[in-house]
């Protein structure tokens, strides 16, 4: 009797286990993954800003003219307009955004033409400043004016030099992987993949007034500062 017993408890405890497995299939959601970002998609300049760009961009490279054209269509006309650079303030996130009729040979992460400058407010500790501009040469900070500026050949690509330095900052990646990640979204980019960090600041700038570090007066000349004071 015992080996016919046994005999049946393997088809019986198949059926059971059977019946447990779908009971739990029947009560367990999946957990849906978040939605890939959209595409990136350029505005199309306006016939006003191809008009404006025809006016006082004329002799400028050809691709920065197009630049110009779809950052007048984003944001309207700069504030200041001169010979060889056109600026914008306050303009979307940026505390300022200037656009340049020099272009500058950058090879990081792929040969470029830096001309286009945008600057938050943003306060960096003193001991990341020397990682972040190893990091990425066309990322510069300002400690005293308590900001940093991106320079690239697009607003994109400043997005994205700027998420990374945030990176360095938080602790969250060290130079070389910062300059991995950049370069593996550089790529994303060229094969036409959406990224977020492409489109738009992860973090949210300072407030000038919070970003901005005077520094301190050297002790060397300290008592300078009270003239009154004497060495008697």
């Amino acid at each position: 009797m015992k080996p016919f017993a046994i005999a049946l408890a393997g088809p019986v405890f198949a059926a059971v286990l059977g019946v447990s497995l779908a009971n739990a299939q029947d009560t367990t959601h999946s957990i849906p993954m978040p939605p890939p970002p959209a595409p990136i998609v350029a505005q199309a300049p306006s016939g006003e800003a191809q008009a404006w760009v025809q006016k006082h961009l004329a002799g400028w490279p050809q691709r920065t003219q197009r630049l110009g054209a779809q950052l007048v269509t984003k944001y309207g006309p700069p504030t200041d307009v001169a010979e060889r650079q056109v600026t914008w303030y306050g303009n979307g996130p940026w505390k300022r955004t200037t656009l340049y009729k020099e272009e500058v040979t950058h090879n990081f992460a792929n040969p470029h033409k830096d001309v286009l400058e945008q600057t938050v407010s943003y306060r960096v500790p003193p001991d990341k400043v020397a990682a972040i501009t190893q990091y990425n040469g066309s990322v510069v900070v300002n400690r005293t004016r308590g900001e940093i500026s991106s320079t690239s050949d697009g607003e994109d690509t400043n997005f994205l030099a700027l998420n990374v330095a945030d990176d360095i900052v938080s602790g969250s990646r060290d130079v070389e992987q910062a300059m991995s990640y950049y370069a593996q979204l550089i790529r994303a980019k060229m094969i036409k993949e959406p990224e977020r960090d492409l489109q738009a600041l992860r973090f949210t700038p300072a407030k000038s007034t919070e970003a901005a570090d005077p520094g301190e007066v050297a002790p060397l000349l300290r008592h300078l500062q009270n003239p009154n004071t004497s060495g008697d």
